[in-house]
């Protein structure tokens, strides 16, 4: 399973917080939330993309990681 890591990067940057990356973005602070929380059923590509510009990220990897099923139900 995907999973994103912004719950890890907004705490690897203590100047950024999810209010910060809803007016960065223009994303609604409900759906920051959830991608935050990975409680969003679907990822729109559009943004992610504003999120990967508005962090400065250089990598999807540093975004998105892979999760074997067995290591999420522990």
């Amino acid at each position: 399973m995907f999973r994103l890591k912004l719950d890890k990067i907004l705490e690897d940057k203590p100047d950024w917080t999810m209010y910060k990356l809803h007016i960065k973005t223009g994303i609604r602070p409900n759906t920051i939330s959830d991608l935050v929380n990975n409680k969003a059923k679907a990822w729109s590509p559009e943004n992610l993309n504003k999120i990967y510009k508005a962090l400065g990220l250089s990598s999807v990897e540093e975004l998105i990681e892979y999760v074997d099923d067995k290591e999420q139900e522990e």
